[in-house]
């Protein structure tokens, strides 16, 4: 007796925003005692939804069963940087964390019901490319269907 996964769908977006951006924390303005999500992070959210919403619409947004993603990030050089960095490690901001934790609130409802349903996920930032490429972020999710198995005897 024993749970199997099966692989059911992938998904897969390519995006290349004018810039890479990383979950903020939430805001506090004290004068009208709310807090509130910067504009930074919501216009990343909505850069995130509406290209999956453009490939694969509503198609996913019903899927209750194990999920796994994988993000990954490709900066460009400033173009102060000396060209032997290139190819150097990304180990500016945004950090690995808040990318992941963007990608996936903003997947929140579309590409899953919920962001706990990734068991499993990875993110990384490749190393930087030449000054004059466009950054770039690839998110790659896969669907799985877990069914409750008997042995026979």
């Amino acid at each position: 007796m024993s749970w199997q996964r099966t692989l059911a769908a992938t998904a897969h977006i390519t995006m290349h925003p004018a810039e890479l951006v990383g979950k903020q924390r939430p805001m506090t303005d004290y004068r009208n005692h709310r807090t509130y999500t910067p504009t930074k992070t919501l216009k990343a959210e909505k850069a995130i939804k509406d290209a999956f919403r453009a490939a694969y619409g509503e198609t996913f947004a019903d899927h209750d069963g194990p999920v796994v993603m994988r993000i990954s990030t490709n900066r460009p050089l400033a173009k102060s940087n000396p060209k032997y960095w290139e190819g150097r490690a990304d180990l500016g901001k945004p950090d690995w964390d808040n990318l992941g934790k963007l990608a996936c609130d903003a997947l929140n409802g579309i590409a899953f019901k919920d962001d706990s349903q990734v068991d499993t996920g990875a993110v990384t930032k490749r190393p930087r490319s030449p000054y004059g490429t466009q950054p770039r972020i690839d998110i790659y999710i896969e669907y799985f269907v877990e069914e409750y198995v008997k042995e026979k005897k």
